[in-house]
């Protein structure tokens, strides 16, 4: 490991390379339980996610970009599981949790990935992408934004809802939430078929199609908050 390398890893990220990730500070906000009286949902303006007013935005580096600094580094780097299950597959802890270790300029490191309530393929891959990005900051990879302290919980203040959204039938509003929830999945490579499996499988079996407006807006938090 050469000064040299560990200042490419060090080098900032730049403003189109940092994305905006929304955190809801409102408990009933996120809760699936329970409606807030207190805030609205609204796309944002400024991190563009359908999501509750009450919220703040925290800066962070997304798994394709910390990947292509690696690459840039050290074409060679590698990760493996730090544990393996009796079938070879890498072993998550009881928490659905990876620790890795990974590989850069021949020196080694710890790093921990978890994908919240998320279950599935999609999951795995969210949990891996999150230990490689866990695991290069300890590299000193977007250290610079790691290292922020959190900022203050922010109301995301918007103008007022237009008169055309507020007029929307529930069907209306229900294939506009569709359209950004598939929106958000192909953001991921995700397929039609992906975005209604993982619908139903957190809805408990209820098909995306036939959602109401109230369960899609739920999911559309939920799909948002967990993308860390």
């Amino acid at each position: 490991m050469t000064d040299n390398i560990l200042k490419q890893l060090r080098a900032p990220f730049t403003a189109d390379q940092v994305g905006k990730l929304p955190r809801v500070t409102c408990g009933d906000c996120s809760a699936k339980d329970r409606q807030c009286g207190k805030h609205q949902k609204k796309t944002c303006r400024t991190c563009k996610a359908y999501v509750s007013t009450q919220h703040m935005h925290i800066d962070y580096v997304g798994h394709a970009h910390v990947t292509e600094r690696l690459l840039d580094v050290d074409p060679n780097w590698s990760w493996e599981p730090l544990a393996l299950s009796g079938q070879g597959l890498p072993q998550l802890d009881d928490g659905g949790g990876l620790w890795i270790r990974l590989t850069v300029g021949d020196h080694t490191r710890l790093g921990y990935g978890h994908a919240g309530q998320k279950r599935g393929g999609d999951a795995i891959k969210e949990v891996i992408g999150d230990a490689i990005r866990n695991a290069a900051m300890r590299f000193g990879v977007a250290l610079d934004l790691w290292k922020k302290e959190s900022p203050e919980p922010v109301v995301d203040r918007q103008p007022q809802q237009p008169k055309d959204e507020l007029s929307l039938t529930p069907a209306q509003r229900a294939g506009h939430l569709r359209g950004l929830i598939a929106q958000l999945g192909k953001k991921e490579d995700k397929d039609i078929n992906d975005i209604a499996s993982e619908f139903r499988e957190w809805s408990n079996g209820t098909e995306i199609n036939a959602a109401l407006p109230e369960l899609l807006e739920k999911y559309l938090a939920y799909i948002q908050q967990d993308r860390s």
